[in-house]
């Protein structure tokens, strides 16, 4: 296992808060599916980012280019929004919780999107944001479980959103402990470090709320189907 999970297993996986209904749940999960992602994870990105060090700047055109589509205005309000209006107003008391986090996220990725365009104009890749409304590939999105069908995902139950925030943002959280380790180009850092702790803090969110609230197969089986759906599509079976 690579240092970087291995820390972030130990700092921020393992613990639990103590009397926490969801917790041995939540580990069974991540021992048996969320730990193999994330170890995948982790060695495909090195290996790619090494490939790209070797051929030039055009990877890190590439790669804000893909972080603006992915976390761009136009993606990151739709989704929340939907989401945020997938939960009937008699329920919303009962899952506050999931909304305040619905509705930080949306200002938290519109910002990150920002991140992207600071990179891309600081290399002299583009005059401003305008430029990027003419370019496909930064509003072309193919990762459907992340700002696509994600908004969906609330329409199988208020709590399945925990499923995407516990697995995918931890991803985002390592993938940035990569890039600060690896990158020294200062562009590069700023655009992944002053995303860090917002990931780890959607991380958390997921992590709180399976622990609090995922206590009764009921409430688990949403995170299963979840997770099993988010799989599925990374493997190509969906």
């Amino acid at each position: 296992m690579h240092s970087i999970l291995a820390e972030f297993l130990d700092q921020w996986v393992w613990p639990s808060a103590p009397g926490a209904g969801g917790a041995k749940f939540r580990l069974r999960l991540t021992e048996q599916k969320c730990i193999p992602g994330w170890e995948a994870l982790v060695s495909s990105t090195i290996s790619e980012l090494e490939s790209g060090q070797g051929k030039g700047d055009d990877w890190k055109r590439r790669l804000a280019l893909e972080g603006y589509a992915a976390e761009g205005v136009q993606f990151s309000i739709k989704q929340m929004s939907a989401q945020l209006m997938s939960i009937h107003l008699n329920d919303q008391p009962r899952w506050i919780d999931i909304q305040r986090m619905r509705a930080r996220q949306v200002w938290d990725e519109c910002k990150h999107s920002k991140l992207h365009v600071d990179s891309l104009h600081g290399h002299g890749w583009i005059g401003g944001e305008r430029d990027l409304m003419k370019d496909v590939d930064a509003n072309f999105q193919p990762l459907a479980s992340y700002f696509g069908q994600g908004m969906m995902f609330a329409h199988i139950h208020p709590l399945a959103r925990n499923a995407q925030h516990y697995f995918i943002e931890a991803g985002a959280y390592l993938t940035i402990r990569i890039y600060e380790e690896m990158v020294d180009d200062m562009l590069v850092r700023h655009q992944h470090l002053s995303q860090k702790a917002e990931e780890l803090m959607h991380f958390m969110e997921g992590k709180y709320q399976i622990d609090t609230y995922c206590t009764t197969p009921e409430t688990q089986q949403p995170i299963e189907d979840t997770l099993d759906w988010i799989f599925g599509l990374l493997q190509g079976r969906v």
